[in-house]
């Protein structure tokens, strides 16, 4: 046990407690070797070596003991309770520390998921089923994505999820395809009518081009921007937004942002079957209250260009 923890002891502690229990055994047997046994000396060294082993024990015990205490309440203070997954303020806390470490070609979405009308569920069916229904889209978040994304609970019937490394449409549109419809199935089984909205700020890879940083646009083309790198509270907001708007016009969808900033965000819908759906009339009064111009460049994205 000493020497395991040798790492964690000052030299002089970790050699007086070695010196303790070695010099006493080497004094007795080189006393049993040049004048014989001494029975009194004998049984005094194995007593004392005895106490110490024990103590030693006893104080490993107790350093695991409160070791595992603390692991346990760290854990209870960073995850939620109902769901097991991390509460808003350490997902946050691990959402901000992987944004300030990222770099021109890294690339991530940030979503908002939202449980549509849960008011509604637990005023229909009790609160039994709204608490069950918020594990369940836990646990699809949780199986769907991979061990080092990063998935809160950010309140309520509100999560969050950072899918690092990654800002590829097929992914987005694969993964809350397979997250949409196992929540339907799920929903059919039970026979109640259960479904989110979500809304992604997508960051795409940039590179630097002098002092000025490039990004790459949906279309493919660059487009400059003057940031120093990706903002969080903004990554949020263009979320936040996106899932806004998904509840406003399109519930049980989702809605995709482009992290382009001064320049206006891309946004893109899709269905919950994971395909493309244009809302001619979403389009319109986007038209009327924004004074966009609609410029269409792939089938599956629509460009929102501000004059």
């Amino acid at each position: 046990m000493l020497i395991s923890y040798r790492k964690n002891l000052d030299r002089i502690v970790f050699l007086s407690m070695m010196s303790f229990f070695v010099l006493p055994t080497l004094a007795t047997i080189y006393q049993a070797l040049a004048y014989g046994f001494s029975l009194q000396c004998l049984a005094t060294v194995i007593s004392t070596q005895i106490m110490f082993v024990m103590d030693t024990v006893e104080v490993n015990m107790r350093f695991h003991s409160q070791q595992a205490a603390y692991e346990k309440a760290r854990y209870e203070a960073e995850h939620d309770g109902m769901t097991g997954l991390l509460n808003k303020e350490a997902g946050w806390k691990h959402m901000r520390k992987y944004f300030d470490r990222m770099d021109s070609h890294d690339e991530a979405m940030l979503m908002f998921v939202d449980i549509d009308d849960f008011k509604t569920i637990n005023d229909t069916y009790g609160h039994t089923v709204g608490d069950f229904w918020i594990r369940e889209v836990a646990s699809q978040l949780r199986h769907i994505y991979r061990q080092d994304d990063i998935i809160c609970r950010y309140g309520g019937d509100e999560f969050m999820a950072l899918i690092r490394n990654t800002a590829s449409e097929q992914v987005l549109e694969t993964t809350l395809g397979m997250f949409f419809q196992q929540l339907a199935r799920a929903s059919e089984q039970r026979g109640q009518d259960v479904h989110c909205s979500v809304g992604v700020c997508r960051i795409a890879a940039t590179r630097i081009s002098g002092n000025r940083v490039i990004s790459r646009n949906t279309d493919g083309g660059n487009g400059e921007d003057t940031r120093g790198g990706v903002d969080f509270d903004q990554c949020v907001k263009q979320a936040d937004l996106a899932l806004y708007e998904t509840k406003r016009f399109n519930k049980g969808h989702f809605t995709v942002y482009n992290y382009d900033r001064p320049q206006p965000a891309s946004a893109m819908r899709l269905g919950a079957a994971g395909k493309c759906e244009e809302d001619e009339n979403h389009i319109k009064r986007n038209n009327q209250r924004n004074n966009y111009h609609i410029n269409r460049k792939f089938h599956r994205t629509i460009h929102i260009v501000a004059h």
